[in-house]
């Protein structure tokens, strides 16, 4: 019997692959039989993700994902060697926490380039019909938040950023379905990323107790996000799109 949650053969595109949840993301679905494409900023932790992948198919580049342009040609050079692409992770992210008096306009176009604009760009370029194969579609994987949904004091950015992420893959879903293309999100609350703990490193503990204490099942961890994208990128979540997979450990229980 085919195992329907086996990611094997097929073509996995990855942004923000050297870190955190990209990271884990890169390791699991690797696990999973993918070959991958990992895209980030820092070329030394591709270079030790690659060879930590099983042998397979997998290639990396070290690109910053605000050059929108230099996109088509990254992902015609994957294809011209691999075959089409049959799954999207956008992983990339930057967290911001700043009080909204203390907000400059520029803040915004920084973290909605990342968190938002380079999501969407890259899922355009993929979704072209050179790019997937008609019969067997694709399916796109966005990491949202929590926080597109429960507000945190000093997250106006952050959030308004997820929050475009949660509501964009919801019309993207409804405009790709024609093709056979799945969009949607995964929003996790607090994950134990080394960009959370550098964060947690600048608040005192009594509040990153607090924060633990509002989730029933603790903090996630990096691998908890990742399964759950090979669950969306796989066989198993062919009736699943347009839609948030909330993943927090109980926060939006209480």
């Amino acid at each position: 019997m085919i195992n329907p949650f086996s990611l094997q053969g097929k073509n996995i595109v990855i942004t923000g692959a050297s870190s955190g949840i990209g990271r884990s993301a890169s390791l699991v679905c690797a696990g999973a039989g993918a070959n991958l494409f990992m895209i980030a900023r820092n070329q030394e932790r591709l270079e030790e993700i690659f060879k930590n992948l099983p042998p397979l198919n997998h290639t990396y580049l070290s690109l910053d994902l605000v050059n929108y342009d230099l996109y088509e040609a990254a992902i015609n050079n994957f294809v011209s060697r691999n075959g089409k692409i049959d799954g999207f992770i956008h992983a990339a992210g930057v967290l911001s926490t700043v009080p909204l008096t203390m907000i400059k306009p520029e803040l915004f176009e920084t973290v909605f380039a990342i968190n938002v604009t380079a999501g969407f760009e890259m899922a355009k370029v993929i979704a072209k019909k050179k790019f997937i194969d008609p019969e067997k579609g694709a399916s796109f994987v966005f990491i949202s938040s929590i926080r597109a949904f429960y507000g945190l004091e000093g997250s106006v950015i952050y959030s308004a950023s997820k929050g475009a992420v949660s509501s964009g893959v919801r019309s993207m879903a409804l405009e790709l379905a024609p093709r056979k293309i799945r969009v949607n999100a995964v929003a996790p609350s607090i994950v134990r990323t080394e960009m959370i703990d550098s964060f947690f490193s600048t608040i005192p503990e009594e509040s990153v107790q607090k924060m633990a204490e509002a989730h029933p099942l603790g903090f996630g961890m990096p691998e908890d996000v990742a399964n759950a994208c090979v669950y969306l990128l796989s066989d198993a979540g062919r009736w699943i799109t347009g839609t948030n997979l909330v993943l927090d450990g109980g926060y939006s229980v209480k």
